[in-house]
């Protein structure tokens, strides 16, 4: 039986790791040991069982002014010192279009453990985040590292929701009424056409900073939504591109990560673009 033959994999891997951490003439400082078993082609999702073997059951890591509990289902960025990088390009972006920090609502779209979110906060650069990721394990540590960096539950300024940001997206956007700049770092996939729609249809929200992992592949497909003339499903004015600038989080390798920055159009650029495509 499958189920008992990983049983016994996974109480033997235990046994071996335990003792090999115990041991004294073990040089490699350890922190924490977890084990997962998974029989799928793929990654798990998110909330697939973990075994805690040796060690802290988390681990924080402090990334520019915040520090961050970090547990096993949640993502972080592989390299400290590049998302610092990162999020100073990030940071400096959302400061650009908040005149009144205070009064400026961040949404932290697929946020992990609230890195981003928090670090805007902690910068000045918005007075509350709202937060949203599938990762229920993230979305308790974003709670955590709220309350660890400052930010009680209790007053609001912080707030994270655990599910599809298709899902809850246009309905949280609905709740604000003030303004708004969104962050968006999702997975290589992409948006999902609901998020793209909500966060295109909030005219309140007249900065979206996304962040891609994808920047030959997903990236081009949203920013093309974002950017095209209104229809029945984008009611609102689009957005153009204003800046982007890579930032190498993979030395050697061909990848990076790619900060563009959407704007949304005024109504005398649209009046212009539309004069101009009526002469061609």
């Amino acid at each position: 039986d499958l189920e008992e033959d990983t049983k016994t994999v996974d109480d033997g891997a235990s046994h071996i790791v335990q003792e090999e951490c115990n041991s004294k003439t073990m040089n490699m400082k350890v922190t924490s040991i977890f084990f997962q078993s998974y029989a799928g082609l793929s990654n798990p999702s998110p909330d697939h069982p973990v075994q805690h073997v040796f060690g802290k059951t988390s681990m924080d890591e402090k990334l520019g002014k915040c520090i961050f509990q970090i547990s096993p289902g949640a993502f972080f960025q592989v390299t400290t010192e590049g998302a610092e990088v990162l999020y100073d390009v990030v940071v400096k972006n959302v400061k650009e279009v908040t005149e009144n920090p205070k009064d400026t609502v961040l949404f932290d779209v697929c946020c992990g453990t609230g890195t981003i979110g928090l670090t805007c906060m902690k910068e000045g650069a918005v007075g509350k985040v709202v937060g949203i990721d599938i990762s229920e394990p993230a979305i308790k540590d974003a709670k955590i590292n709220a309350e660890k960096n400052g930010y009680s539950g209790s007053d609001d300024v912080a707030r994270f929701v655990a599910s599809r940001a298709e899902l809850v997206m246009a309905e949280e956007t609905r709740k604000v009424d003030c303004a708004m700049v969104a962050v968006v770092d999702p997975a290589r996939d992409g948006l999902h056409s609901d998020v793209l729609r909500a966060l295109r249809n909030k005219r309140k929200i007249q900065r979206i900073v996304y962040v891609s992992c994808n920047p030959t592949g997903s990236l081009i497909k949203d920013a093309a939504a974002f950017c095209a003339p209104p229809t029945k499903k984008y009611r609102e004015a689009p957005f153009k591109i204003t800046s982007a600038q890579p930032v190498d989080m993979f030395p050697y390798t061909p990848h990076c990560e790619m900060v563009l920055v959407f704007d949304r159009m005024t109504e005398e650029e649209l009046a212009i673009e539309n004069a101009t495509e009526s002469v061609k």
